[in-house]
């Protein structure tokens, strides 16, 4: 623990702000006063908002977790997701937890905000700023006193006294005390041109890499974007436990693209994300260096064109080809299969890529091309497509939500007449709101992506709690992604030196998020072929199937 500490402090140096990465701070949870019936209970629906957690959501609700897991059983396996709908068992209590409001009647309606140390109770904090302890807890509607390490609070401020910027000397002092008397969140660390020293291990090399992310660190930081940096700097607090010697170096994008010399010196560069900032630095590096490209699956056309470029993201002409053989690999003889697309659509670029893939495999298929609006006669035509006793394989090429959501209806329909159906589509669908995701379950939902989580596996778990216990929120997908990436590209150049880039085509590696296996793209830099095919089974659970 203390080596990753190190390494983290080391990474914080980079920063002209510096000491920011463990600024996490969960979103509140406000009740939610909008009541659905489902199967004869009444329950509360909640929007997750981004880094509301599991345990936020439960204590302002006053449910337990197996409360929660219960009515969404789902969560168990993704987790929270941004903007989804939860169900919340609705308790007649529950319109007395409702926040109080968060502008007291005596207050100018200004405040400033205080970040909790370690040392100070909610009293302290009160008389710090000439408010009542009442005041705090109305403003930031709390139901208890009891407060939490690096938790935000909003003091209100009296009228005549909207001084929102300048801490009060009071504050200044207690500041100082803190750093002279807080136990320190890093300890001591070399300077970044510093090697660090560890124990070396048969066989392995050094790892010096640079991390380019476009982090923001002067204004708002960049969550997303931070979540990633904190998934890789675990990754590399684990590895260094395994004996890998372990550098980075970090770089914020909003200061610049750092000089070439500076990232000549490294095994690799990972970021940044978007293409654009990606050739940029390929240009500035000019083949001195492997760049890794870490988020945008998009990005992988510049492997055509760099011979240091890598792919870390499997673009979606692969999912779409894995999605094909997957269906090819469990036809039977008399299964029908029909291609749906949606008529006039403005991006066809998920229509293209499937058909491809289906003329590609020599596969023989149907065509459905309908508008939304002639939805209601698509069952009739169905029926014509369809036989009965026999599986029909619906291929879904289209990422619009209302049209897939259409789709979704009409096999529904399909299934209720007795028809064996199983649907195969784009990975975007998990991110639709407005479809029901039983509907996915009913029509054997099978896709191809980048990225999944199993929250079953127990490393997966191991993970989550150790996140939580670091960083006190919970992981998103960038995080997940941060992690393997990391850890994989480090193992990789710890294993085999500076040649490690030989290496990527040689064996199929699977991390908590994403799995890797690499092939040049054309004859110049590397791509991500490996996906993970995942199917919505019957019973509800959703699985890896590879």
């Amino acid at each position: 623990m203390k080596r990753f500490l190190a390494i983290a402090a080391v990474v914080c140096l980079a920063f002209s702000q510096g000491g920011f990465a463990q600024e996490y701070v969960p979103t509140p949870v406000t009740v939610s006063k909008e009541k659905v019936r489902l199967n004869g209970k009444v329950y509360l629906s909640h929007v997750v908002l981004e880094r509301q957690t599991i345990y936020g959501i439960t204590r302002a609700y006053g449910i337990t977790e197996d409360m929660l897991y219960e009515a969404n059983p789902s969560l168990r396996e993704t987790g929270l997701q941004k903007n989804a709908i939860i169900l919340i068992p609705f308790k007649e209590s529950s319109a007395s937890e409702t926040p109080r409001p968060q502008t007291p009647p005596q207050s100018s309606g200004e405040y400033r905000e205080h970040k909790v140390r370690w040392f100070e109770d909610i009293d302290d904090i009160a008389k710090l700023y000439g408010v009542t302890v009442r005041e705090i807890m109305d403003f930031n509607g709390l139901k208890s006193r009891k407060l939490s390490t690096r938790q935000i609070l909003r003091i209100p401020m009296p009228d005549g006294n909207v001084s929102l910027v300048t801490p009060p000397p009071a504050e200044a002092e207690n500041e100082q005390k803190e750093q002279e008397a807080a136990p320190p969140v890093l300890p001591e660390f070399p300077e970044p041109d510093e090697s660090p020293v560890l124990a070396e291990i048969p066989g392995g090399h050094p790892v010096e890499a640079a991390l380019i992310l476009p982090l923001n660190s002067s204004g708002k930081v960049s969550g997303l974007n931070m979540d990633f940096y904190c998934g890789a700097l675990m990754a590399i607090r684990d590895l260094e436990a395994e004996g890998v010697r372990a550098k980075i170096h970090v770089y914020d994008l909003y200061a610049g693209i750092p000089a070439a010399s500076d990232l000549a010196r490294c095994d690799f560069v990972l970021g940044p994300v978007a293409s654009r900032d990606l050739e940029a630095v390929l240009q500035r590096v000019d083949g001195q260096v492997p760049v890794i490209s870490p988020l945008d699956p998009k990005a992988a056309s510049l492997g055509g064109n760099y011979p240091s470029f890598i792919q870390a993201p499997s673009p979606a002409e692969n999912q779409y080809a894995s999605l094909v053989g997957w269906m090819d690999s469990e036809m039977k003889t008399g299964d029908r299969i029909l291609l749906v697309t949606e008529k006039n659509a403005k991006s066809t670029a998920a229509a293209v890529q499937l058909r491809q893939a289906l003329s590609e495999s020599g596969t023989s298929y149907e065509i459905l091309s309908y508008a939304i609006v002639e939805g209601r006669g698509v069952p009739s035509i169905l029926t014509e497509k369809m036989d009965k006793g026999v599986v029909n394989r619906v291929v879904v090429a289209s990422e619009s939500e209302a049209f897939i959501g259409d789709v979704v209806r009409n096999l529904g329909i399909m299934i209720g007449k007795g028809y064996q159906v199983v649907m195969y589509a784009p990975s975007k669908v998990r991110t639709f709101e407005t479809i029901e995701g039983s509907a996915y379950h009913q029509a054997s939902l099978h896709l191809c992506s980048s990225y999944f989580v199993d929250y079953r596996d127990p490393a997966v778990e191991a993970f989550v709690l150790a996140y939580r216990a670091l960083y006190n929120t919970e992981p998103t997908q960038f995080a997940f992604q941060g992690y393997d990436t990391a850890r994989f590209f480090f193992s990789r150049a710890a294993r085999y030196g500076r040649d490690w880039r030989r290496s990527l085509g040689t064996d199929r590696v699977s991390g908590l998020h994403t799995d890797f296996l690499f092939a040049p793209k054309g004859e110049k830099g590397y791509v991500n072929t490996a996906v993970r095919r995942i199917l919505y089974k019957k019973d509800y659970s959703t699985v890896i199937a590879r």
